[in-house]
Formats: C-alpha cells, structure tokens, sequence
C-alpha cells in the first residue's frame, strides 16, 4: 500500500512539475553529473551514465523516488531523515534502496546514502547500493537538486 501511495505521490509530483521552466543550471559539484536529476551507473563508478526522468523526494516517508519516462518507478529510497549526513543501507530497517529495473529487482543489502544538501526545497547527495549474487551487484549514483516535496 505505501509503494503505491508513493507511487501516486510520484506521478502527482512529476506532473505538477514538468511543465515548470527551471533554468537553474548552476555547478553545484554533485559529483560527476552537475545537471539536475538522477543518475546510476551499473557495476562500476566510472561506467555508463544512466539517467531517470524525474526525481522526487517526500520528507513525509522521507523517501526518494526516481521514475522512468513513462512514469514507472525506477528507484525508491526510504531513509530514516532527510538531513545531511550518511545513511547506512540495509535490506531491511529504517534505510532501504530498491531498483526495479531488474528482474528479480535489486534490494541493497548494503551501501550508503548521503545527503549533501537538503535546501531550499531541493536535496542532493550520492549513493553506492550493493548485494552479493551475479549480474548487477553494485549501484553508484547522483541526485542533484531533486525538487523536495
């Protein structure tokens, strides 16, 4: 039920903001991607850029969610605060990571979160998720100015 609330929020949100105009396009230093949005790069931190649609994050779950362009969740983060500062993943408790773009999707059990910045209604940070298995292991990635909601 809250996935799907989420995912509302997250179709609500995007659609109430994309047909904003934000030429903010400022160098904020939010490590190697310094546009707005999010990134990840699969398996290795110097790999192919991926980028989502949109991002949101809602300080009522404290949760960030990254969307595919037509609208399907791509990633969800649920964080126990949305202050700056590093969040200790795991695959179960207060700090999860889970990415849906594989099949079985990939939950984190292990990594971190940070979050550089919570201002101004937007949040930025980076994050490293990994499990242990074959194929996708390990997530690197950037949020840049995700607006906050």
């Amino acid at each position: 039920m809250k996935k799907v609330l989420l995912l509302c929020m997250a179709v609500i949100s995007f659609i109430s903001t994309s047909s904003c105009s934000d030429d903010d396009n400022s160098n904020n230093g939010g490590g190697n991607n310094n546009t707005a949005g999010f990134t990840w790069r699969e398996n290795d931190p110097n790999g192919a850029v991926n980028q989502a649609a949109a991002a949101t994050f809602n300080t009522q779950f404290n949760t960030l969610i990254a969307t595919a362009a037509d609208g399907t969740t791509l990633f969800e983060i649920n964080l126990s605060g949305s202050a700056a500062a590093a969040y200790t993943l795991s695959s179960s408790g207060a700090n999860m990571f889970t990415y849906t773009g594989e099949n079985p999707f990939f939950v984190a059990e292990g990594g971190t979160v940070t979050i550089t910045s919570n201002s101004n209604n937007k949040i930025t940070g980076t994050y490293e998720a990994f499990r242990t298995g074959n194929g996708l292991t390990r997530l690197y990635g950037t949020f840049t100015d995700v607006p906050v909601n």
